[in-house]
């Protein structure tokens, strides 16, 4: 019984992605620049540059952030899968 909960909770955090795999990779969700959700227009040219250039780094840091964490989740499946083969293994399965 206290094996089925363990399980049971491993297949919950591998859901919800709290899983040591996770913290391996350090995948640090990006925060939007502010420039883009001040009110009213860009007082000028070099405010609008300059806040194209922060949406421009913006949208590579995101890109990279869901990257990292296909690249976690398909590790933490792939340990996880590991993880029951072994224990067919050894429950002779």
């Amino acid at each position: 019984m206290r094996l089925l909960a363990a399980l049971g909770i491993l297949v919950s955090s591998l859901l919800t992605g709290s899983t040591p795999a996770l913290a391996f990779y350090n995948c640090t969700e990006p925060t939007a620049p502010s420039c883009a959700s001040r009110y009213g227009s860009f007082d000028d040219e070099w405010e609008f540059d300059r806040c194209k250039r922060e949406m421009k780094n913006y949208q590579s840091d995101v890109e990279t952030f869901i990257a990292c964490n296909n690249s976690a989740n398909e590790q933490s499946i792939s340990d996880y899968s590991d993880a029951v083969k072994k224990f067919n293994r050894r429950a002779g399965n």
